[in-house]
């Protein structure tokens, strides 16, 4: 084990100075900041390559409705190795912005197979989407899967249910999710409230209680989501494209996710967008780190971005990372992940190559 010296730590919410860690390898590390854990980005979609013009809409449904695509996305979604190409360009992309926990909503194919191929990436939460609609995941499938995987459910990787919302699921398939979720003790979450206050609907369909779900959005009546006890993630970034309103107070969200992170980039982008909204903190920050973690019940030990920037610069959203260590282990080293040799610069020619193929094969 190694010794890495941090100036300023905010570990866990804590400031601590002059702090020394011990790392794998890291003998003789010396950062003027890091932040452990590091970003979670609590909800991403990695098959998103277009999310369709027009706009703004009144609320998600006449937005899935209305809205005009470039691209068939079912089809995407049906191609297992370009899902899980694009999975793959997420993860690493956000691995170089600092983000050492992400969790992918989408393609249960996709997502499983970027995890299986993956030699250096965050811990990545896998939440299949089910929805009513042809070639979406069914929960049964959902749990074949999480059987069949379970030698990958390792505190580094894990499972969970992504019901795609109250009216794009029908209620066998939200209750089934639910009743699942809770017997394995995995996540479940869904898109709630995004211009039609959904809470009542939501408790009536689990069974009377909706405590420890976690709904993603909700810009209409969040307070009603937090009295049901209802977990927050909040996505500026995606929320201001579509409804032009968010989420007016950090005390009415828990964590922050990207949404579209190949579209409109990672979470430090949906950081920095937050950060202009609600002003810079530790706070601020926390949430963006550590409210993954804890929405999603993963052990943070040994994760941590380190940046030669002072704190004040990375709560303001204006700092690139150095290091990143996911389980104590160094996974991006000065700019480069350790396992391919890849800079952000290959990451990103990657990913456009691979949003490019989606559009020539898929392209309406």
């Amino acid at each position: 084990m190694g010794v890495v010296e941090v100036g300023c730590l905010l570990l866990r919410g804590r400031v601590v100075e002059n702090a020394r860690l011990e790392m794998p390898g890291g003998e003789g590390l010396y950062f003027e900041s890091a932040i452990s854990p590091g970003f979670s980005d609590a909800h991403a979609h990695p098959q998103v390559v277009d999310v369709g013009a027009g706009g703004p809409w009144r609320d998600s449904y006449e937005w899935l409705k209305n809205r005009e695509l470039r691209v068939d996305e079912a089809a995407i979604r049906r191609d297992r190795e370009l899902s899980a190409q694009l999975a793959e360009a997420t993860i690493l992309l956000s691995l170089f912005d600092g983000v050492t926990l992400i969790s992918l909503t989408g393609s249960l194919e996709g997502g499983i197979e970027a995890v299986r191929r993956l030699g250096a990436s965050p811990r990545v939460v896998v939440l299949p989407t089910i929805m009513s609609l042809d070639g979406w995941s069914l929960p049964e499938s959902v749990f074949v899967k999480y059987i069949e995987n379970r030698h990958l459910w390792n505190g580094y990787f894990s499972l969970g249910f992504f019901v795609h919302s109250i009216r794009g699921a029908d209620l066998p398939m939200i209750r089934a999710s639910f009743n699942i979720s809770r017997r394995l003790g995995l996540p479940f979450a869904l898109h709630l409230s995004e211009g039609v206050n959904e809470v009542d609907e939501l408790v009536e369909a689990l069974g009377g209680s909706a405590r420890g779900v976690v709904a993603v959005h909700c810009v209409t009546a969040p307070e009603e989501c937090r009295r049901v006890g209802v977990r927050i993630v909040h996505c500026p970034t995606s929320n201001l494209y579509l409804y032009n309103t968010t989420l007016g107070s950090i005390e009415l969200f828990d964590a922050l996710g990207s949404d579209w992170p190949l579209v409109s980039g990672t979470l430090l982008k949906t950081y920095q967008d937050a950060v202009k909204l609600h002003g810079p903190s530790l706070d601020l920050l926390n949430k963006a780190s550590l409210g993954g973690y804890e929405l999603y019940g993963v052990d943070p030990c040994g994760d941590l971005v380190a940046f030669d920037s002072p704190l004040e610069k990375v709560v303001r959203g204006d700092a690139r990372p150095r290091y990143v260590f996911v389980k104590g282990r160094a996974v991006v080293e000065e700019g480069m992940v350790n396992f391919y040799g890849f800079r952000r610069s290959d990451v990103e020619r990657i990913a456009s190559e691979r949003i490019r193929y989606a559009f020539e094969k898929y392209g309406l």
